[in-house]
């Protein structure tokens, strides 16, 4: 779980992680490989709301280090 919360190019491993889940699935949409229906845009915003939780909390954690 160390691993997640370490920080590389100033974020932590699961934030690139669910960066590039949202650009896949962006990416997915566009290629009409997943239909862009609720459900679809539902998902997305779950993992913008992961993205924004992350970010906080490594902010939250970097200020802790000062």
């Amino acid at each position: 779980m160390k691993m997640f919360n370490k920080i590389f190019a100033g974020q932590s491993i699961i934030s690139w992680f669910l960066q590039i889940v949202l650009i896949y699935l962006a990416w997915a949409v566009a290629d009409h490989k997943i239909v862009n229906n609720l459900y679809t845009i539902s998902g997305a915003a779950i993992i913008l709301i992961l993205i924004y939780l992350s970010l906080a909390h490594d902010n939250h954690h970097r200020q802790s280090k000062k």
